[in-house]
This record gives C-alpha cells, structure tokens and sequence, in this order.
C-alpha cells in the first residue's frame, strides 16, 4: 500500500530534539512519523526516547535512510556550529532526501513552537512592508472584462513574470491563452502547471522567437489575438553590459517587431513590462528598456492601445539577488553585496503581475504606469535577514563581503526623473507619466542604425546611438565588443542612481 505519512529522522536527541518530537506528536494531522534520532554522544546510542530510538551518529545516516526509507531529516542541534550543520546537510542531500535545520532554540520558543520554524521563509516577509493586493470591484470589473472570452497572448510566458502572468490570466477565463516562448524546458513545465491547475482553460504553447517577425506575426492572424502582455526581455545588467548587441536584439529589435504585428494584425492592446532601471539609465539593459518604452508611445494609436508598465526588482525571481543568498548561504558563504548602502525597490512576483494586469486594463494607450512600492530595502539587510532565518549568525556563520558596484550598477533606485510628470490615477497604488514627447524621426533612424549594427555583428558604437536616443542615460565604454571592467567608484554615483538585483 502506498504509505499515507511522511518519514522523517531527527538529528539531535537533546533538548530541541525532544521537543520538536514532542511537538510532532501532539499534532498528528501534519503526517509526520518520526522512526528515530541520529545523535554523535556514545552514550544516548540505543537510548529510547519518548519510545523513540537513537539509532546511530552521524556516520550512520546513509544507512538508517535507506533502510528505514527515511523521506525527510529534521537538523535539531542549535548549538552545533556551522560547520557540523553544513556537514550533515551535505550527508543528507547525498542521499537525495530534503533536510531542514531547526534555528536556535531560544528563538524557537519566543516564537511559540518548533514546527513553524521548519520552512522556508517566503519572500514576501523580506519586504518589510505589507503585500499590495488590488482587490477594488472596479478593477477586477475591468480586469474580467479585458481577459474573459478574449485570446491573449504571453510573450516570455516561461520566465518568472511571463509564467505568474499565464496563472493569473488563465484564472479569468480567456476563450484561449497563447504560451509564446523559446525555451521549450520552461514552456513545456508551464502547460504541465496550468493544465494541472485550469484544466478547463485552453491553451497554446508555441516555441518561437519574437524576432521571427513571420512566425509571430502568423501567430496573432491565425488565432485573432486581442491582447499581448510582452514580457520577454533580457533583464540581467552585468550580462548585459557584455553583450550590448544581444541586449539591442532582445529588448528594442524584438519588442518594435511585436510593436508592428500587433499594428497589422489588429491587436486590440498590447501591455508592455519595463522596469524602473530604464530610469536615468547607467546600464545598457536600462537604456535599452527605454527605447523600448519609446517605440511604443510613438507607435501608440487607435488601431493598437500601447500601454508600459514600470516596476522594481522582483524579490525570487529568476537571476534576482535572493537566490544566490540562499545558495552562497547553503555552501558556507560569504554572501556578497555591492555595497553596505545599496539599495532596491522590492516587489513580489503576484504584485508586480497584479500591477501589469490592473494597470493594463486602465489604460488607453501611451501611458506609462508606475506603482507604490513603499521604501526601497537595503541589500545587506536582505542577507541579514535570510542568514538568520536559517539559524545563523552574520558574520559569526555566515561572512558577509562587500563586492562593489559592478558595470551598469547603480546605489539606489528611481522611479521616474525629474523630467516626466507624474500624474495619479484612480488607484492610489498606481501613477501614470505624462508624455512629454521626444522626436519620433530621430528614434526610428537610430533604430535602424541598430539593425545595421546587429547584422554586422558590429559592436563598435552601440552606446554612441543609445545615448542619442536617451540623452540621460550614463552608460560605460566598450572595449573590444565588451563593457570596460574597470569598476566604479561609490562616489562616482550620483545619489539617485540605482542597482539591479
């Protein structure tokens, strides 16, 4: 019969051993059944505790795991330093089972019981603020009436933003959902995710590059696509900086081949996702973002509605600062920061999916859209608060190194710059830009001198045409194809520049 409880061993037959035990016990309905303890003293060897036996030490875990077929280990030993814990995860992990450490035990009883203690702490605890949820009748009205009976289409819809933006979309029942994406590993786990949870929702994954202009333009004829959520973009900056040629492909080429079919095939709006480093842009991934932001508030009109929503790093996401923390975390540290004063707008990923859809529906073509994201985070104290949230001590456990800004980096964030209006919109959570025009015949000519550089693989002056377009940005030479790696002083930075994640 397949077993109905989960089997798990507790490292540590001591005081937090016992209570975490205990614990268990007095709460049946988690399915949990604890089949032994594993502790490295001689003399508990064989010990019954609470009818429960010490089976061995440390040394022993390979063993009584595969024999007892043993499905997780609880780590209950806060007083052992970090070393002794790491080891014993490094064991469990090799035996291709999951291990949770339990933190320090003063801690565990300020905060009333053992259990709660053992998972992982989500992200939207880190943001020190609560979590923004548009839930006014008004917008869920605009929103159904923007996605139910109607064929939208995801751009990037397996990344982390395009795959939350798939859920939520399929959550208000459009006629069809079309999975637009070139990694087919991400596209093919996102249709077995929504099939498993909207079985009723009709779905499209289609494999495809959005600078295949015939591919994609097809696409939008063949299925009558109403509206587009275009979230594909490069987003990393450091890498960025390296390949400023793939950055201009990605994030202005691809994005105005989007802007056109969307034009030709009658799409009713299309929602485009930046970010707030296309602000005074110090990176070619920022700058790029704001030509792209650009294309379409020239583009805009009655054929299309062209909206651009603006938002701050998304706290989890694929390549952001978080899970590296937790893996430099895992491996001993240190875990490495630009800078002791660096600091970041957070959001979670259903707030800044909630924002591109609510915004979305708002507008009426060429606006941009920006929302509240509350008081930007210092960096260093994210890593603090993940280190001690699995049990450590900064600076103790886990060393904490400062790395300085990197190429394209900024030290903190903006929003918007003193040259756009801001205006408030109905929501008080979401701002719009006024349009302050710039000269569309300047913008599509250096376009074109882009194209030109992409073809030839030339990656002479991409910056020189860049800081033609965006006046305002900083950005670093390139030397030989690549971004100078000489790195940036603190005080070369002005105070209102700002850093990826």
């Amino acid at each position: 019969a397949p077993k109905q409880v989960k089997y798990v061993l507790i490292i540590g037959a001591g005081q937090a051993g016992t209570q975490l035990l205990r614990e268990i016990h007095a709460t049946s309905h988690l399915g949990i059944k604890v089949l032994g303890f594993i502790d490295d003293s001689p003399r508990k060897k064989n010990v019954y505790i609470h009818g429960i036996k010490v089976l061995g030490t440390c040394d022993d875990i390979p063993d009584v795991v595969k024999k007892l077929e043993i499905d997780e280990v609880l780590i209950s030993i806060p007083s052992a330093g970090y070393k002794t814990v790491s080891s014993v995860i490094t064991t469990v992990k090799n035996c291709g089972i999951n291990a949770k450490v339990l933190p320090s035990l003063p801690e565990l009883i300020d905060k009333n019981g053992l259990w709660r203690q053992l998972r992982d702490v989500p992200y939207d605890e880190l943001l020190g603020r609560p979590v923004l949820k548009f839930r006014r009748e008004t917008d869920l009205e605009a929103l159904n009436n923007e996605i139910k009976g109607k064929t939208v289409l995801i751009t990037g819809a397996g990344g982390s933003i395009g795959s939350e933006l798939s859920c939520q979309v399929a959550e208000r029942e459009p006629q069809l959902l079309i999975l637009y994406d070139r990694s087919e590993t991400s596209l093919y786990l996102l249709e077995l995710e929504l099939r498993r949870r909207f079985p009723e929702c009709s779905l499209m994954p289609i494999v495809g590059d959005i600078l295949n202009k015939e591919k994609f333009s097809d696409t939008l004829a063949t299925y009558k696509v109403n509206l587009i959520y275009h979230a594909a973009a490069y987003k990393h900056v450091t890498m960025m900086q390296r390949e400023p040629l793939e950055a201009v492909r990605n994030n202005i080429l691809a994005t105005k081949v989007v802007v056109k079919a969307a034009i030709t095939n009658q799409v009713e709006k299309l929602v485009y996702i930046s970010t707030d480093k296309a602000v005074n842009p110090q990176s070619i991934m920022g700058a790029t973002k704001r030509v792209g932001e650009m294309v379409m508030q020239a583009l805009s009109g009655d054929t299309t509605k062209f909206i651009t929503v603006r938002f701050g790093n998304v706290i989890g996401s694929d390549g952001s600062v978080i899970p590296l923390f937790k893996k430099q975390i895992a491996q001993g540290g240190p875990v490495t920061v630009t800078h002791p004063e660096a600091t970041r707008y957070f959001m979670t990923v259903s707030e800044a999916v909630q924002l591109v859809m609510t915004a979305g529906a708002m507008g009426q073509g060429g606006e941009i859209f920006l929302v509240d994201m509350g008081e930007p985070i210092k960096i260093i104290d994210l890593a603090n608060k993940l280190i001690e949230s699995s049990g450590l001590t900064p600076g103790k456990d886990i060393d904490i190194a400062y790395i300085g800004l990197r190429s394209g980096e900024k030290l903190q964030e903006e929003l918007y710059w003193k040259g756009e209006n801001v205006r408030p919109t109905e929501n008080k959570k979401i701002s719009r830009l006024q349009y302050n025009g710039f000269d569309k015949e300047l913008l599509f000519s250096q376009i074109k001198r882009l194209e030109e550089l992409g073809k030839k693989q030339d990656s002479s002056n991409p910056l020189e045409i860049l800081k033609n377009l965006v006046p305002e940005a900083t950005l670093d030479k390139i030397k030989n194809g690549s971004v100078n790696k000489s790195k940036i002083k603190p005080s070369e930075l002005s105070s209102e520049s700002h850093l990826s994640s």
